[in-house]
């Protein structure tokens, strides 16, 4: 998802020479539904064409080894460039050019407005692909992902209803909310910065707004370039922990001083217990607080439910980054699919699995994971669900794909947040 900001920005720079047409090599399942597709070209903006290689016939036809992977081909179907990784634009501009200009000299080319043109139906209402509901104080806020927002609303638990007194705009990818010490935060994934909102103002506490090139550097927070800060979790101590799904590890925010620290893993991307800096995390998207200095998060991309606590990484559900299903069971047994999100509910947690459309409750003593009771558990009911979070009583989970945020009832019975 880092490389579309780069493809767009190429896209537009040869307007009239050069069609993009993405090619999805979906590797969940979840990923591989032409519906699913059309969802996130709705909700990454994405408006050129899309090939659903769910086979990886073309894949394998490129030989492609790796995601993201870019192929240039020229005007007479001849592959003029295949480079793997997050590319550099202007390194991979100077190889379109010559393209071009090779073409050109040949007349092979034909310039003028891309002749693939593609419309989507896009979901208009007042929430669209929310990802957090948090509870602060006698306040609801909500990650209001598809429009680049987070609302602050009045909140009648009674009534499960709510009432926007505040919309906070002009953010990226609004993901992670955490509530500290008066005020709320939020992780903007594609705009790599951490920002305290309140009082109708929003303040940047982490990230310079550019996508790092490596591991995040321990050091001041507003001169740190961040890669992709996904979720995040007030400790005890006052201090933030934040997801860095980007780099594969969980940092921590030193409000008081506004100094970034590692917290855990050593960068590469692996279910691999062991030492907080050498463990091996992937794409942590979610976490909730344990208490005593400890953290559950998901680790999105092995499918993973895990702890770092004062010294270790140690895994709950999870195997590796193929093996990924549906299943119940204890320890190595159980599968989930890219869960997104944890929440400490009593003595379980809960998560949000997101690819397959249902909650699940994990025992992090036992190790057993089985479908949440009731309506929520059931596969279906929410679609792609990108957060959950509890206060210990309050249970809201954030149904992105439904466009809606959900209490969850004690007997796990889903009731819609409605608007006013």
């Amino acid at each position: 998802m880092n490389i579309l900001p780069r493809v767009r920005e190429l896209e537009e720079r040869f307007a009239d020479s050069v069609t993009v047409i993405g090619v999805h090599a979906g590797k969940f399942v979840t990923e591989r539904m032409t519906d699913r597709i059309a969802e996130a070209c709705d909700r990454l903006d994405v408006v050129h064409a899309v090939v659903n290689d769910r086979q990886y016939r073309v894949w394998r036809d490129y030989a492609v080894e790796s995601w993201p992977t870019i192929a240039v081909v020229d005007p007479e179907g001849y592959l003029a460039v295949l480079e793997p990784g997050e590319f550099d634009v202007e390194e991979m501009a100077l190889q379109i050019e010559d393209v071009i200009a090779r073409a050109d000299a040949r007349g092979a080319l034909t310039r003028g407005p891309d002749p693939v043109k593609v419309s989507l139906a896009r979901h208009e209402g007042v929430l669209r692909f929310p990802t957090r509901a948090i509870r602060a104080g006698d306040r609801l806020w909500i990650a209001d992902t598809g429009h680049g927002r987070v609302i602050e609303c009045s909140w009648d638990a009674g009534a499960v209803a709510a009432t926007v007194i505040a919309a906070y705009e002009g953010f990226v990818e609004p993901r992670g909310l955490a509530a500290l010490d008066g005020h709320v935060y939020v992780a903007d994934r594609r705009g790599h910065c951490v920002w305290r909102l309140g009082g109708g103002e929003s303040v940047r506490v982490a990230g310079t707004g550019r996508l790092g090139s490596g591991p995040v550097v321990a050091g001041p927070a507003h001169h740190t370039d961040l890669r992709s800060p996904w979720g995040l979790a007030s400790r005890e101590d006052g201090h933030l922990a934040i997801a860095m799904a980007g780099t594969h590890q969980l940092w921590d925010l030193r409000l008081a001083t506004g100094v970034l620290s590692l917290l855990a893993g050593s960068g590469a991307e692996d279910v691999r217990d062991g030492s907080l800096q050498r463990a091996a995390l992937a794409q942590p998207t979610g976490l909730a607080s344990l208490g005593g200095g400890s953290l559950a998060f998901a680790d999105c991309e092995t499918s993973a439910v895990r702890t770092a606590d004062t010294g270790s990484v140690a895994t709950i559900v999870g195997t590796g980054l193929f093996e990924f299903g549906d299943r119940d069971g204890i320890g190595d047994a159980a599968l989930l699919q890219h869960c997104e999100d944890v929440a400490v509910q009593g003595d379980h947690l809960a998560v949000a699995d997101t690819y397959n459309d249902r909650l699940k409750r994990v025992d992090p003593r036992t190790r057993g994971c089985e479908p949440w009771p009731g309506e929520a558990g059931e596969k279906g009911v929410v679609r792609e669900p990108g957060g959950i979070w509890s206060d210990g009583a309050l249970l809201l989970v954030a149904d992105t794909g439904h466009h809606r945020i959900a209490m969850v009832g004690p007997d796990g019975t889903l009731t819609e947040v409605r608007f006013a």
